[in-house]
């Protein structure tokens, strides 16, 4: 299965680098983490702590950051 995406827009080189900037990277990127696809390079999803984890004990790292496709309706929270 192929996913389609927008730009991409940072990567997480590990899990150690996720825990340090994940709090602020979307911020200084001017989006919302709702609005980003995370994708580990075995191309899984990752959206939440455990898949981060999950990637690092698959050694998956990095895990590549893309803004959604501009075509895609964000979901309304």
């Amino acid at each position: 299965m192929n996913i389609e995406h927008g730009e991409k827009l940072f990567e997480f080189k590990s899990k150690m680098d996720w825990v340090n900037k994940a709090q602020r990277i979307w911020k200084f990127h001017e989006v919302r983490a709702a609005d980003t696809i995370c994708v580990d390079q075995l191309g899984r999803l990752c959206n939440i702590g455990k898949h981060f984890m999950d990637a690092e004990r698959d050694n998956a790292y990095p895990i590549e950051v893309f803004r959604m496709r501009a075509d895609m309706t964000p979901i309304a929270n």
